[in-house]
């Protein structure tokens, strides 16, 4: 007891350090949660079966909505890499006297909605179409072709485009191209430098013919 009273100064003094190193730690686990809560999640996956008739679904994890601005495929296979963005749906997808809003798939999605955005089929007879020479067959399988899918999107107050890709192996099965995830889910782009890269190529998109 004696000792206390000579250290009372002492003992309070290490006493508000503790506490304080306990607030300072309190505070940045706090900071991780919100950053981690405040980060956008963009979820891509097939729905209906594995096949070139499955549909792949795009969904918003995110805390709050997200605009889906551009969407590309990319198809690398033996013959070379195609690839061209899939944002607008083509002639041969679109329903005469469609609502306009069916007519793209851009817009915004709320945290938790999913949306489809068309069959395999219809996103790789997109890239074949689109090649200048219209040359290019759908994948028949052989494990030779890998279908990628990039969303690009706008989220909330951040001042630079968010992504997520997701790849898939297009293989040969007993009933036809079957495909396998190269991962578990879709690969979050969440980098500065990537998404500088992203605001510049979106910035090139948009800029007026001369």
């Amino acid at each position: 007891m004696t000792w206390i009273l000579e250290n009372h100064q002492l003992i309070a003094a290490l006493t508000s350090m503790g506490m304080l190193v306990v607030w300072i730690t309190y505070l940045q686990l706090f900071l991780a949660s919100y950053r981690r809560q405040r980060k956008a999640t963009i979820l891509i996956r097939l729905g209906q079966g594995r096949g070139l008739d499955a549909h792949c679904l795009v969904t918003n994890m995110s805390a709050e909505p997200i605009y889906l601005h551009t969407l590309v495929a990319r198809l690398d296979g033996p013959g070379g890499t195609m690839a061209c963005p899939i944002t607008e749906l083509d002639g041969e997808d679109l329903i005469a006297d469609a609502d306009p809003r069916l007519r793209t798939r851009q817009g915004p999605l709320g945290s938790g909605e999913i949306r489809d955005i068309g069959t395999v089929r219809a996103i790789l007879e997109h890239v074949r179409r689109t090649q200048a020479d219209g040359s290019g067959d759908v994948p028949s399988g052989s494990g030779t072709h890998t279908l990628q899918i990039r969303i690009i999107a706008i989220y909330g107050s951040e001042d630079l485009p968010v992504a997520a890709e997701r790849s898939f192996d297009i293989l040969d099965g007993e009933a036809g191209p079957r495909l396998r995830p190269r991962s578990y889910g879709a690969v979050q782009v969440r980098s500065r430098r990537e998404r500088k890269a992203l605001a510049r190529d979106l910035a090139e998109e948009t800029q007026p013919l001369v």
